[in-house]
């Protein structure tokens, strides 16, 4: 076999020790108690900015209510709700029981309720249907004797 020559570049070199260890742990080290350090700085100054806060913020209203504001409200009743009652009917009944004007324009009137019952029993309910029209006239009715089409009697 033959030797061949290795092609190499007199500028080129390459690093002969491995990467310090040491030097690589310390700094690792010192990165994780910097930043460990800067947490508990930061976690400090935030209680401090919240005390801070705290004492220019206004005492909170006391909210506790009083028995009279927790009592439930009593019912919205009437004073006098038999006599509001029977006043409602009568005012009922006498319109009920009375002649008056509707619509004094269109001519309406209301009459007493017994009357009423009286006119439409005697003369039925008015209907509002349209009125339906007469059934078409018969034709002229054909005389004995008289001839139909094609001549036969």
């Amino acid at each position: 076999m033959t030797d061949h020559p290795v092609n190499t570049n007199p500028d080129v070199g390459f690093e002969k020790e491995d990467v310090n260890a040491t030097s690589l742990i310390k700094f690792l080290l010192w990165l994780v108690v910097a930043t460990v350090a800067i947490v508990f700085l930061l976690w400090r100054l935030y209680f401090v900015f919240v005390a801070q806060e705290a004492a220019r913020q206004p005492p909170p209203p006391i909210m506790k209510p009083t028995a009279a504001q927790m009592a439930p409200l009593p019912p919205l009743l009437q004073e006098h709700a038999n006599r509001d009652l029977a006043a409602f009917r009568a005012e009922e009944d006498a319109l009920l029981h009375s002649y008056g004007w509707v619509d004094k324009e269109l001519g309406r009137v209301h009459i007493p309720i017994d009357e009423a019952m009286r006119i439409v029993a005697a003369q039925g309910l008015p209907s509002f249907l349209p009125p339906t029209p007469p059934p078409p006239a018969p034709s002229a009715a054909k005389a004995p004797g008289a001839k139909t089409a094609g001549g036969a009697k």
